[in-house]
């Protein structure tokens, strides 16, 4: 690996945060849009174990003997 691609990495990033500092609001709508990113995921999994768990109820009322 070029050693150069880590400094460049790093060069990058304190670049974006320099940017964010100087703009407060950017970087609190990309807090946000994380933070709802992760809260979606979290509420579409557990609606599907949700209806995994329906699912093998009504399976389970509905298979014959």
């Amino acid at each position: 690996m070029n050693p150069n691609v880590g400094h460049e990495a790093g060069e990058t990033a304190r670049t974006v945060v320099e940017a964010l500092k100087a703009t407060p609001m950017t970087l609190a709508l990309v807090v946000f849009n994380l933070a709802f990113i992760g809260l979606i995921g979290y509420l579409q999994h557990t609606n599907g174990e949700r209806w995994q768990a329906l699912l093998e109820t009504a399976l389970k009322q509905c298979a014959p003997k």
